[in-house]
């Protein structure tokens, strides 16, 4: 009888990111790096639809990019929203951390006019805390979600790492901001970080 021959490895499940934030792929392909998964963009599977945030929560936002991406393709998808709170203004601008500055053209242009807000309506208190809801949305089955928070202090903008209002948050896990961190150690500590790594804990991203 001839030995037993080795199983041949079976493909990596492929995992399509929803979103085109090119900060975000680079982040979540960091992230996801040690599950074995193949993690391609919406261009690689395909996918050409307009992704809606119909809000009001992370939850409903990161829930319909997934499930919307998933659907079309087939294939698993993971979507996110996130958004900086301060705590003054009683976790204000939250979701809408995109959206809410009308003309902005960019991030230096939110960070600033957030600085400005803060400074305008809680002088002397700029403490935050960035939020990430992920959801993970598969075929026939229900989708998942994960939420991470990390706590920090809204200052003017230090470092050009990153992107959204990293150069602005001082992170108090890091003492610095995620602007002035290397990405190691902004992705051990960061609101993304944490929410990939309570998905992580339902073990489903270990599949293959």
């Amino acid at each position: 009888m001839s030995p037993d021959r080795p199983s041949q490895a079976l493909p990596a499940t492929r995992l399509v990111l929803a979103t085109a934030n090119p900060g975000k792929v680079a982040e979540f392909r960091r992230l996801l790096a040690r599950f074995g998964l193949r993690v391609v963009t919406l261009h690689d599977a395909g996918f050409r639809q307009e992704l809606h945030e119909p809000g009001p929560q992370y939850a409903d936002n990161a829930m319909a990019k997934a499930q919307a991406v998933s659907d079309a393709t087939g294939l698993w998808a993971l979507g996110d929203d996130s958004g900086i709170e301060v705590d003054a203004l009683r976790g204000w601008p939250g979701p809408e951390s995109a959206r809410w500055l009308s003309g902005a053209t960019s991030d230096a242009d939110r960070l600033h006019g957030l600085l400005a807000e803060v400074g305008r309506r809680s002088p002397g208190d700029a403490r935050v805390r960035y939020v990430c809801v992920v959801a993970l949305a598969r075929p026939t089955t229900d989708a998942v979600l994960a939420r991470g928070e990390c706590l920090g202090t809204l200052v003017e903008p230090r470092g050009t790492a990153g992107f959204g209002y990293d150069p602005g948050f001082l992170s108090v896990d890091l003492g610095v901001t995620f602007g002035e961190a290397a990405d190691a150690a902004k992705d051990g500590v960061s609101h993304r970080g944490r929410a990939v790594t309570r998905l992580a804990e339902s073990g489903l991203l270990n599949a293959r």
